[in-house]
């Protein structure tokens, strides 16, 4: 992944055709943000070629040009992991969303569990709303990316954050494990121990996140308000992230 903008680029020189090239430029301007330490303004445009657009682009450069085509689209469909292995984030925010989240569900401060290196927080603090990013930093101990997060992270392992900070308006937890039963024991620890009007998890439903348990539950909340949020939230790859609200009265 380390020479993954670098065979992106000889790619698009190579294949010089305009869907592939803004593409390209999509996944550039998105790094260069990322790299800066800051949100994206807005969602960014989906990313890899649907089966049509593979041959209707093959079509026009050439079936010489295949293996190529079939590079690149690997690489578009691979830019989640390269950021995670550079950045160590698999959510890519952006203000137009955190500012949704912000005047939609009516907040002013917020704790981020499980947060990693807070990018999401990041977020939240640059439209307005004092955010407390929390971690066990465990992963941090065999993964570099993790000496330099987006935002303040504070040691905390995630029930005791909940515990700690019981003040806060939001709760937000980011692209938790898919094993294990963190998430299960953050609500738990939620309902009994904070105020908190509103927990937010951001994932792919029964995929990449959350363990079983948590999709099997009748706990999700379904809002014009939520669906304002997801609508400006639409992923950028061929995982189906979305933002899902948890009801504090299941």
């Amino acid at each position: 992944m380390t020479n993954f903008l670098h065979k992106l680029t000889m790619l698009d020189d190579e294949i010089n055709h305009s869907t592939v090239h803004s593409q390209v430029e999509e996944i550039k301007q998105i790094d260069h943000q990322v790299a800066k330490g800051e949100p994206l303004i807005e969602a960014p445009a989906k990313l890899g070629l649907f089966p049509d657009q593979f041959e209707d682009i093959l079509e026009e450069i050439g079936n010489n040009q295949k293996r190529k085509l079939t590079d690149i689209n690997n690489l578009f469909n691979n830019f989640r992991q390269y950021l995670s292995l550079k950045y160590g984030v698999w959510s890519v925010p952006n203000l137009k969303t955190a500012h949704l989240i912000k005047n939609r569900l009516h907040i002013d401060t917020a704790l981020e569990i499980m947060a990693g290196n807070a990018y999401w927080s990041k977020a939240l603090e640059n439209v307005g709303v004092q955010t407390i990013s929390t971690d066990s930093l465990e992963w941090a101990k065999t993964s570099s990316t993790g000496a330099e997060p987006f935002h303040p992270v504070i040691n905390l392992e995630a029930t005791e954050a909940i515990k700690h900070y019981s003040d806060v308006d939001l709760i937000i937890c980011s692209w938790s494990p898919n094993f294990g039963k963190n998430d299960i024991a953050a609500i738990d620890t939620w309902r009994k121990c904070s105020n908190a009007k509103h927990f937010i998890f951001i994932g792919e439903e029964d995929g990449a996140t959350n363990s079983p348990e948590f999709w099997q539950n009748n706990w999700f909340k379904q809002t014009a308000a939520l669906k304002a949020i997801n609508d400006s939230f639409q992923s950028f790859d061929f995982i189906d992230e979305r933002i899902f609200e948890i009801d504090n009265e299941f």
